[in-house]
């Protein structure tokens, strides 16, 4: 990992630490690009906040005023959704809805129209809900005011003026770098480096305005010092300061009752002094990012591997700073946490003992369709019941699990749980339709099969 720290305007430690491959002998460096995760939607804020500025929209306003096509799937919460709200995780929506999308290859556009056919949990602004989709809605709607892609505002507006010059938001680039580090997984229990030419490698790039900036500690500590500088960075002004603080605002109270969800941050009433922060996980990387304004202080963390390590090593480094005791040891307990859940996520990928066996593969091959997804394949291959879905014609075996249940296999995914589909059969044995389900038990999508032509 790489750890930063900023005083004020001056960053105060810069140090890497470990190797960029396990077994391996590069050392981590300050300039080590790590992918940054869910701390890219601060920037995704940010130039929003830009378009406030600049007068291009409110805060207030009605997303189709801006994006005609946006729409939720009820009409009265689409006409109600306001540019804010795409970024306040609080649309009602399951956690996470979509997100397979992504890893799919549905592409940026394909994923901004499917939020017409997620059906909500909640109603609108009345729970706290993390999702990723809408910060792609968010992205869209300063592409529509400027004309210009997301990622050239990010480099136009962000990057350049605060010299980042080792940012990227693509594969492309990332593997460009001559310093990167590489990307784990745990696959059985054991740490294994993800290749370069993993099949899914792309996915966070797809959700790049949610989750797929580059970078490394250099660059994030001047990001620390622009969000510090209340917008203005060595001397000048970046962004005005009421809009940047816009974005740090509470929007959504997260279960708990001592955090919420701003617009792209969490603010926390931490023990000691009010915390602004948010972590990042990609399939390979953890990320934590916090500032102190009262203490004029910062930090991140970066790391090639998804732990509860960053966060817990940059609470720890908080209390000590403030001089607070702290009501727990945050690494113990976060270890302690991570191994349990990791133990209950094996156990819960072993098949029932008493798991009845499904029907034959042929009872449930054909061709399906489904208004989130569109059409999908069922196919047999070398005995095993395969999925083929999305714009690319992504393969994804189906594990028999309990009868007319079968688990997502995706291949590289390693110990991560995807899901499941579960088959409805009709009366004459075959199955008729199926639905795909995501880790927690929420439905995604149904599946009808198309009748023969």
């Amino acid at each position: 990992m790489a750890v930063a720290v900023v005083q004020g305007d001056e960053v105060i430690y810069s140090r890497g630490f470990g190797f960029k491959e396990t077994g391996g002998t590069e050392a981590v460096e300050p300039d080590t690009v790590f992918q940054i995760g869910s701390t890219s939607k601060a920037f995704t804020a940010t130039l929003v906040a830009f378009m406030v500025e600049e007068e291009k929209l409110g805060w207030k306003d009605p997303v189709i005023s801006h994006l005609p096509y946006f729409a939720m799937a009820d009409p009265w919460v689409t006409k109600e959704f306001q540019i804010r709200d795409l970024m306040a995780q609080h649309s009602g929506m399951p956690p996470y809805a979509g997100d397979i999308l992504a890893i799919l290859g549905y592409s940026r556009d394909e994923i901004i129209r499917s939020t017409a056919h997620i059906a909500p949990v909640y109603s609108f602004r009345s729970e706290f809900s993390y999702v990723n989709n809408l910060w792609l809605t968010a992205a869209a709607v300063v592409e529509a005011k400027t004309g210009r892609s997301w990622e050239q505002n990010l480099q136009e507006r962000i990057l350049d003026p605060l010299g980042m010059t080792g940012t990227s938001c693509s594969k492309e680039a990332l593997f460009r770098s001559s310093d990167t580090a590489v990307f784990h997984i745990l696959d059985g229990g054991k740490v294994k480096p993800i290749p370069r030419d993993w099949i899914f490698f792309n996915w966070p790039y797809i959700y790049a305005p949610a989750g797929g900036i580059n970078s490394n500690i250099v660059d994030m500590a001047k990001w620390l010092r622009f969000q510090l500088g209340e917008g203005t960075f060595e001397g000048k002004k970046i962004l005005g300061s009421e809009n940047l603080a816009a974005t740090h605002l509470p929007q959504t109270p997260t279960p708990g009752g001592t955090s919420a969800y701003c617009m792209g941050w969490v603010k926390t009433d931490h023990q000691s002094y009010p915390l602004i922060w948010h972590n990042g996980a990609t399939s390979g990387c953890a990320t934590f990012v916090a500032i102190v304004p009262e203490l004029d202080l910062g930090v991140v963390i970066l790391s090639n591997l998804v732990t509860p390590a960053p966060d817990a090593l940059g609470m720890t480094f908080l209390d000590i700073y403030s001089g607070t005791t702290p009501s727990v040891d945050h690494l113990e307990k976060s270890l302690e946490a991570w191994k349990k859940n990791l133990a209950e996520d094996r156990a819960g990928m072993i098949r029932p003992k008493d798991a009845y066996p499904p029907l034959p593969n042929e009872s449930y091959l054909g061709i399906y369709e489904s208004p989130l997804f569109g059409t999908a394949c069922l196919l047999q291959d070398h005995g095993s019941l395969v999925l083929r879905v999305g714009p690319k014609g992504a393969t994804v075996t189906l594990k028999p699990w309990n009868r007319d249940t079968f688990r997502f296999e995706f291949e590289g995914m390693g110990d991560e749980d995807m899901g499941t589909v579960r088959f409805e059969i009709s009366p004459e044995g075959e199955a008729a339709a199926f639905y795909i389900v995501d880790p927690d038990g929420e439905l995604l999508s149904r599946f009808a099969r198309k009748a023969a032509d």
